[in-house]
């Protein structure tokens, strides 16, 4: 793993689709990450297989011998480039919208109960209904924005993303989500890391056979 400070715009190194995680600790948000795959390269891998004995008939001649068997595996793995963004939070409209409405609704339905409800006029009774009913829906609801974003998401180890945590200078406990909660977005560019992983199982693409020390017998003979 390597570190450099690229220009985030203009990198035209891939055209792959962009993976967007969040680093979080202790349902604190750190910082988003976007992710892109730049190249892809395989690992080979040699397997040693027990050997297995055959028997084979030569000119009358039984013989017996091992073969001596290996796999070849490769399996994919991606070079991978992480900008690293601060997390900045969004300044939500509702609430602030939501209680702009609600409380001049709220006192102008104290004042109407001052006076009473019969010398206020009818279209002012409206309006201070309609204020506080729209108010207190866009503040209930942003509050279930909030609920929602505290919620627990499916959170990674940052190791399975090919990143060492204690590296980077992180604390204890973090961690990645592919969920991003609500209310955050990317703000200042940090910097990028170069790693690479794997991405995908091994395959045998091919198995070689080699014939070892044999000895021989006559057709008929048993062993």
């Amino acid at each position: 793993m390597f570190e450099h400070k690229p220009n985030p715009a203009g990198n035209d190194e891939s055209t792959q689709p962009t993976r967007v995680v969040a680093i979080t600790a202790k349902s604190h948000i750190l910082e988003i990450w976007h992710i892109q795959r730049i190249r892809t390269v395989y690992k080979e891998c040699h397997v040693e297989l027990p050997k297995e004995l055959r028997t084979r008939v030569i000119n009358g001649s039984r013989q017996r011998y091992n073969v001596y068997r290996r796999q070849v595996a490769h399996q994919e793995w991606g070079h991978y480039l992480i900008r690293r963004y601060q997390a900045t939070r969004i300044v939500p409209f509702m609430p602030s919208f939501g209680l702009s409405m609600l409380i001049p609704g709220t006192l102008l339905a104290a004042g109407t109960a001052n006076h009473g409800i019969m010398q206020v006029p009818l279209g002012l009774l409206i309006l201070q209904s309609l204020l506080i009913t729209v108010g207190g829906i866009m503040v209930v609801g942003s509050g279930w924005r909030i609920l929602r974003r505290l919620q627990p998401g499916s959170d990674i180890a940052l190791e399975s993303l090919g990143v060492s945590g204690h590296a980077l200078g992180f604390p204890s406990g973090v961690a990645a989500s592919d969920v991003i909660p609500a209310g955050f977005r990317a703000g200042h560019f940090k910097g990028a890391i170069e790693v690479e992983g794997a991405a995908g199982e091994w395959k045998v693409v091919a198995e070689h056979e080699a014939d070892g020390e044999f000895r021989a017998q006559r057709a008929g003979s048993t062993a």
